[in-house]
């Protein structure tokens, strides 16, 4: 018949469980992947989209070291904002153009 755990057991037993609880605390909160998103109005922005040839998603995330599915969030922003215009579409592939006025 097992006899009742010391009271340094019982606490030995806590601490470790309280450690763990805190790695998976810390684990959930990590942010994985962040990226830092430029802002798509700022003259910097601009000027590199106009010195592109063929604003493609690709394109952009090549130039300004992001990945592409932030690339095409941007695209889309500058889409909805009135700056750019979607100028071809493929089944894969998006080509943007600025808007003549």
């Amino acid at each position: 018949m097992p006899g009742k755990k010391s009271l340094k057991k019982m606490e030995k037993q806590q601490s470790a469980k309280d450690k763990t609880d805190q790695k998976a605390k810390e684990k959930r909160n990590k942010i994985i992947g962040a990226v830092e998103i430029p802002d798509a109005t700022s003259d910097e922005v601009m000027g590199a989209l106009k010195g592109m040839k063929a604003i493609t998603p690709t394109g952009v995330a090549s130039k300004f070291n992001l990945k592409v599915s932030v690339a095409k969030k941007m695209l889309k922003e500058l889409e909805d904002n009135g700056t750019l215009m979607l100028a071809a579409r493929s089944h894969n592939l998006k080509v943007y153009a600025f808007k003549m006025d």
